[in-house]
C-alpha cells in the first residue's frame, strides 16, 4: 500500500476545463482541496485539432493563418473561463497558485489529459462528470470516463 505524506498528498491538481458548468464545479472543488493541502492548480483546456475540411478555405487549402485564427479564437474564450475560476478563488480569499494551459492535440481529450497529468507529475485530477455536449442521458461523459480509465493518479469526479 502506498504511504502518503500529509503535506504532499495533493501538491499538484489538474482541472480540465471545457467551459461547461460541470468543469467550473470541478474547479471549485479543486480550489477547496488546494486550500487545504496548499496545492498548485493547473487548469487545462484541450483543443482537439479540427478536421482539415473544417478550416479549409474555398479552394480547399489549409493555411497556417487559418489554423492560428482558430487557436486564437479558442484561447480568447478559454481565457474568460480561466478568469472566472481565478475570480472564484479570489472571492474565497484563497491564496492558491493557479496556472493555466491550452494545448492543441490530435488525440482524444482524455488521452491528452492523462498524458499531460503524467508528464507534469500531477497528484490528483478533478474533472466534471459531463462536458459541453448535449448527451444528458449519459451518466458520465466520455472524457471523464477515459480519464478515470487511463489516469496514473487519483481522479475526483464532480457532479
Amino acid at each position: 500500500m502506498m504511504e502518503l505524506d500529509e503535506n504532499k498528498k495533493f501538491s499538484k491538481i489538474l482541472v480540465p476545463i471545457d467551459g461547461s458548468e460541470s468543469s467550473f464545479k470541478a474547479a471549485q472543488f479543486a480550489i477547496a482541496i488546494a486550500h487545504k493541502f496548499k496545492s498548485q492548480i493547473i487548469c487545462l483546456h484541450v483543443i482537439v485539432s479540427p478536421q482539415p475540411h473544417e478550416y479549409a478555405n474555398l479552394s480547399g487549402l489549409v493555411t497556417p493563418k487559418q489554423i492560428d485564427k482558430i487557436i486564437f479564437d479558442v484561447k480568447k474564450e478559454t481565457n474568460l473561463w480561466f478568469d472566472r475560476i481565478k475570480e472564484h478563488q479570489n472571492s474565497e480569499n484563497n491564496k492558491i497558485e493557479i496556472l493555466t494551459d491550452v494545448i492543441l492535440t490530435g488525440l482524444t481529450p482524455y488521452g491528452e489529459i492523462t498524458q499531460y497529468a503524467e508528464n507534469k507529475k500531477i497528484n490528483l485530477i478533478v474533472i466534471g462528470t459531463k462536458g459541453k455536449t448535449k448527451l444528458k442521458k449519459l451518466l458520465l461523459g466520455s472524457t471523464a470516463s477515459g480519464v478515470i480509465t487511463y489516469a496514473h493518479c487519483p481522479v475526483l469526479v464532480v457532479k
